[in-house]
């Protein structure tokens, strides 16, 4: 029933029936068919990092996770529960870019572009006005059709590819799987080490239309800091570590833990938990019964956005990601997308 529901409403947007709404600044959208677990947040970072100093970004997020509506720029000194885990985390990181959660993408634009207009008509100086947002960065927006985008990149992960799975109830799909046709690009996440044969199987298996561009990304964990001082980081070898997370899934943290260190304890918590006074005291019970000389508490960088005034011994583990392109060829991701967007940027015509 669910896959029939989704299929029917793509066919209406893929008619006409239901209207997609375009706008003037150039739109990039990061999503996935399966619900959660594909490293979506580590990639928008990357894009962030890639080009952030090229363009002026603005995120648009619903916010998953907060108890606020409507339409909020990201304050990175507010909480979680205003703003969502993921966007809080991702505006301390990246001070120079916009983040706006609101539930209605379209209305969220239209606010980034009302704001670029009054900004021109207050600063007749370039310098000022070079500041405007000219990249809008749809975050978890594959299904949401009704806001068009110049860009879309798919993630899948490469130990549960969409073309392996099935529509919820009886998989993890949000719809079904020939949704994918509709990417610009494909991007394989959490990927082992992998051989150019072992890239080409998959893709093999992957069937892309002609013109998707297909890349591999693999994680990169950096050195643990310790919560509220970044300069402060450990190594993990040699280490007791009690972890606790409230991600989709947790297995490549803990399988990258016990390769360096002592994973004593594990704690796992549901996707976007928020945690209360009674999971503090959880964590803490736990990790004084079993703690030793050496031991330290370890979490994610999203869920620490929810914890700044935890315990001293606790740590986050930074992730980042590196991306290759399906090829023999120099070119990387940054590039085809950098190209896309100059080609977008010149043809872009206002809204009719």
């Amino acid at each position: 029933m669910y896959g029939l529901i989704t299929y029917i409403r793509n066919v209406l947007f893929d008619k006409g029936i239901l209207k997609t709404q375009r706008h003037n600044i150039p739109i990039l959208s990061v999503g996935n068919l399966k619900a959660g677990g594909t490293g979506k947040t580590p990639f928008v970072e990357y894009l962030l990092r890639t080009f952030s100093s090229s363009f002026n970004i603005a995120v648009v997020s619903r916010g998953y996770g907060r108890k606020t509506k409507g339409f909020f720029v990201v304050n990175p000194e507010g909480s979680a529960e205003t703003f969502g885990d993921e966007p809080l985390q991702m505006a301390r990181k990246f001070p120079e870019v916009m983040f706006v959660v609101c539930e209605d993408r379209n209305y969220a634009i239209k606010e980034i572009e009302k704001r670029n207009q009054e900004s021109i008509g207050r600063n007749q100086d370039s310098a000022k006005r070079n500041k405007e947002i000219n990249l809008i960065l749809l975050d978890d927006a594959f299904q949401h059709r009704y806001t068009a985008r110049d860009i879309d990149i798919l993630l899948t992960e490469y130990n549960r590819p969409f073309f392996s799975d099935k529509v919820i109830p009886f998989g993890l799909l949000r719809e079904y799987r020939r949704g994918f046709k509709r990417a610009d690009y494909i991007v394989v996440t959490k990927c082992p080490p992998l051989n150019f044969e072992d890239k080409k199987r998959f893709v093999e298996k992957l069937k892309p239309r002609i013109g998707q561009r297909i890349f591999f990304s693999n994680i990169v964990y950096k050195a643990p800091y310790r919560i509220g001082n970044k300069s402060e980081t450990i190594e993990l070898e040699n280490r007791s570590v009690v972890l606790f997370t409230g991600i989709s899934n947790n297995a490549h943290i803990r399988k990258y833990i016990e390769e360096r260190s002592t994973l004593i304890q594990t704690l796992t918590f549901d996707d976007h938990h928020s945690f209360n006074s009674k999971d503090r005291e959880r964590i803490l019970e736990r990790y004084n019964r079993v703690r030793k000389a050496d031991s330290i508490l370890l979490t994610t960088e999203k869920d620490a956005s929810k914890l700044d005034d935890f315990h001293p011994d606790l740590y986050v583990l930074p992730i980042e990601i590196e991306v290759s392109l399906f090829s023999q060829s120099n070119e990387t991701i940054q590039t085809k997308i950098q190209e896309d967007l100059c080609t977008i940027k010149s043809t872009k015509q206002p809204n009719t």
